[in-house]
């Protein structure tokens, strides 16, 4: 199945919509990495929706509601890169971007000098 998956990753087509579940695993500031207890406390995610119209969502605690909450943005342009085998996501207005390689590992741009990288689950 995960082959499959694998496959169907760099497909752009109305008939495959995936919806990937990505944790952070290490975040990187501009003049700061995030520790383990820092990942571990904020809960830094982010979810794909790789559908007809793309969409993502970033996440992370928020203290003053005790629990995880999702800022969602509309995908603004995505581009299949064959030469690294990846999909990017881009989001002009919060200059950000997203890309998303074969093997579900990501890299997110924030447009404000940090990154994170992480895993992702796909979901159909």
């Amino acid at each position: 199945m995960k082959f499959y998956v694998l496959i169907l990753l760099l497909v752009t087509s109305a008939a495959h919509a995936f919806t990937y579940d990505c944790k952070v695993k290490k975040k990187l500031g501009e003049n700061n990495v995030a520790s383990d207890a820092e990942l571990k406390k904020w809960q830094f995610s982010l979810k794909i929706h790789d559908l007809p119209k793309p969409r993502l969502e970033r996440c992370s605690l928020e203290t003053s509601k005790n629990r995880v909450t999702c800022d969602s943005y509309d995908v603004d342009r995505v581009v299949v890169d064959q030469n690294i085998n990846a999909k990017k996501f881009y989001h002009f207005s919060s200059q950000f971007d997203v890309q998303l390689f074969r093997d579900l590992s990501f890299v997110e741009n924030n447009g404000r000098g940090g990154i994170a990288f992480g895993k992702c689950e796909a979901k159909l």
